[in-house]
């Protein structure tokens, strides 16, 4: 399976960015994937720091692009927009499966390869792994901060919420995971939500 991780990315994370980086690139030494940042901050510069960060511990499999999108847009709106272009790459490069990794979550390097026997034990065009709020350690965090998703349902949905066109669309850009998630199970298909599997996951906070 030729897999793509893929991870919206701006300067407010700088806090976990480098120890984010450091954990990618041990995951990509036991499981074959490249990566995509989208850079979503204003300006260049911090793709430049995050080049720096990523030619410290040796990455060669990786791109990085810029989005430049106006700071007063929503941050869901803003995310929403990178992971379209992360679908858009991963469409056009003949990915099979796109791995959303939060670049603020610490895993263990074999949780990729945990997430693709998930999947392979069902007709599962998702699954995603639940972890812990930051702010409430005992409440369940249902984001995509790590999930797998498969090629042929990224061809069949958008991340850009085209408002008033279906009438169970949510109105805001917040719950855009939610309702990819319904879209799956209107067109029939099957996803996964997982707890435990991957241990631990350190969901990072900002000092």
């Amino acid at each position: 399976m030729k897999i793509l991780i893929g991870t919206p990315i701006h300067r407010v994370k700088d806090y976990c960015m480098e120890r984010w980086l450091e954990n990618v690139a041990r995951l990509q030494s036991a499981s074959s994937a490249d990566l995509l940042l989208v850079d979503n901050s204003p300006g260049l510069d911090y793709m430049g720091k995050v080049k720096g960060y990523c030619a410290k511990y040796g990455m060669t499999s990786y791109k990085i692009k810029h989005l430049e999108i106006p700071q007063e847009q929503k941050m869901f709106e803003r995310v929403a927009r990178c992971r379209e272009v992360i679908r858009q790459y991963l469409l056009s490069k003949r990915y099979d499966a796109w791995f959303s990794w939060e670049c603020d979550q610490i895993i263990p390097i074999n949780a990729l390869d945990k997430l693709v026997r998930l999947m392979n034990t069902g007709d599962f065009v998702m699954v995603s792994h639940n972890n812990w709020t930051r702010e409430i350690p005992d409440l369940p965090n249902f984001d995509w901060g790590v999930a797998l998703i498969k090629r042929q349902v990224l061809e069949k949905y958008s991340f850009i919420l085209e408002f008033g066109t279906d009438p169970d669309m949510p109105d805001t850009w917040e719950p855009g995971e939610a309702w990819f998630r319904k879209r799956i199970l209107r067109s029939g298909d099957s996803f996964l939500e997982a707890d435990g599997v991957i241990n631990p996951i350190h969901h990072l906070k900002e000092p």
